[in-house]
C-alpha cells in the first residue's frame, strides 16, 4: 500500500501535527536530552504555533497516512537552489520499510521539477541511523549545522544531494 501525503493548511490538521511531532519527537531524542528540555524543544520548534508560522514562512507540512493510519509527518521550503527537507519522522513500526525512501524520492522529483538543483537537510549528530539512511540515497555530509531551540544547542549536520 502507497502512502497518501495530506497537506497541512487548516487548524485541525496544524494541531494533528503538532501532537504527532510531541510524540514522534519525545521518541527520538529522549535519549539525548532531559525532559524538560525536550519539550522546551518541541515546544518551539514544533507547537500548533511554531507549525503555523512555519507555514506562513512558505514551509510546506504533510502528514503521511497509510490507508487511515496517520505515520508520520515531513516539511520542505524551496529555496533559491534547492528544496531543504525540514523534517521527516515516521512512527517507529513504519520505519525500515521504504516509506522515508519514498517521500524523500518525492521531493527529489518535486525539486528537480522546480529547477532547483539539489536537496538538503540537517541530522542531528547523534542520530547514526539517519545519517546512514542519507548517505545510503547519495547525500553526502557538508559542515555542521548551527541551530538552537529554548536556548539548547542542538548539534547537526548538513547533508546535501545534488540532483
Amino acid at each position: 500500500m502507497k502512502p497518501d501525503y495530506k497537506l497541512v493548511a487548516k487548524a485541525k490538521y496544524i494541531h494533528m501535527t503538532a501532537d504527532l511531532a510531541s510524540e514522534l519527537w519525545h521518541e527520538v531524542y529522549k535519549r539525548y536530552y532531559p525532559a524538560k528540555q525536550l519539550d522546551a524543544i518541541v515546544d518551539e520548534l514544533q507547537s500548533a504555533d511554531a507549525i503555523e508560522e512555519d507555514i506562513d514562512n512558505e514551509v510546506n507540512y504533510f502528514l503521511v497516512f497509510l490507508g487511515d493510519k496517520l505515520i508520520g509527518y515531513f516539511a520542505w521550503k524551496m529555496e533559491n537552489t534547492a528544496l531543504h527537507l525540514l523534517h521527516l519522522y515516521l512512527k517507529p513500526e513504519y520505519r525500515g520499510k521504504a516509506l522515508g525512501r519514498d517521500i524523500v524520492a518525492t521531493c527529489e522529483r518535486l525539486a528537480r521539477g522546480e529547477g532547483r538543483g539539489r536537496v538538503y537537510c540537517e541530522v542531528h549528530n547523534k542520530a547514526l541511523p539517519v545519517m546512514q539512511f542519507f548517505k545510503a540515497r547519495g547525500y553526502r555530509p557538508l559542515r555542521p549545522g548551527e541551530n538552537t531551540a529554548a536556548g539548547i544547542e542542538l548539534p547537526q549536520t548538513i547533508f546535501e544531494r545534488m540532483l
